[in-house]
């Protein structure tokens, strides 16, 4: 957020419903497509100002969210879904399932995550930013029963076969959700971005780039910041700003 910032743009910054000082409402109403409908109504709000472009940047679950948008609505002019791909590992997928929790003193369906299990599934110790780990651990926040049946359209390419704008894909090398190459789920160079996700965005103009030395939650790890200029770089390219990025590869 601060990099956008700097380089010269209004961010928008919203946590999902439940999260932060939001409502909580009924944990199964709080799915993929209600928070879609809260997306659209903030663009549309945005375009009502006076902004006239609207680039949409989500991470893991946010970037379902957001790519349930683009397929309800279509109203943003760019979207970058950062820690997001149809095929997950399942093992790491039932371990995160096995590891979540009713959240202490939230409603009933809200759910957060064992003690010190969020550094085991979404970190790479060796690129991390020294604390936050322990950080991450003090700000977990929660999910809901909804969501989590969301998750199933993970692997639906429902959502994302009705994108038609440009859409940047950027996963941490090290995503244990994502990558694993002895399941056939590579992601160490770009072009394995493109070879599992380009069928599946068969409107849109796809692009892909990995971060080094980075697990799932990309913005924890001293590569953090390489992520961000390279998705800047994108988005100005995008926009008709800049030169298209070196480390972002045209899956076309």
């Amino acid at each position: 957020m601060q990099s956008a910032i700097a380089a010269g743009y209004a961010v928008l910054y919203v946590d999902r419903i439940g999260v932060g000082g939001s409502d909580r409402p009924p944990a199964q109403l709080v799915t993929a497509d209600t928070e879609a409908y809260v997306a659209h109504q903030l663009v549309s709000r945005l375009r009502a100002d006076r902004y006239r472009t609207v680039v949409a940047v989500g991470h893991s679950y946010g970037s379902l969210i957001w790519a349930a948008a683009a397929y309800h609505y279509d109203d943003v002019d760019a979207l970058v879904l950062t820690g997001y791909l149809h095929a997950t590992d399942v093992p790491t997928q039932l371990m995160i399932r096995d590891h979540l929790r009713p959240a202490p003193g939230a409603p009933e369906g809200y759910l957060t995550q064992a003690a010190n299990f969020r550094r085991r599934a979404y970190l790479h110790p060796p690129g991390l930013v020294d604390g936050m780990a322990d950080a991450d651990e003090r700000l977990r926040t929660t999910g809901t029963t909804g969501e989590l049946m969301s998750l199933k359209k993970l692997a639906d390419p429902t959502y994302t076969s009705r994108v038609r704008r440009p859409v940047l894909l950027q996963l941490g090398a090290s995503d244990l959700l994502f990558c694993n190459a002895a399941n056939g789920l590579s992601c160490a160079e770009p072009a394995d971005l493109c070879a599992r996700e380009k069928a599946l965005y068969p409107q849109a103009a796809l692009s892909a780039t990995v971060v080094r030395d980075a697990g799932h939650s990309i913005q924890l790890h001293r590569s953090a910041v390489r992520a961000s200029e390279t998705a800047l770089d994108w988005i100005d390219h995008t926009l008709g700003r800049g030169p298209y990025p070196r480390a972002v590869l045209d899956c076309r």
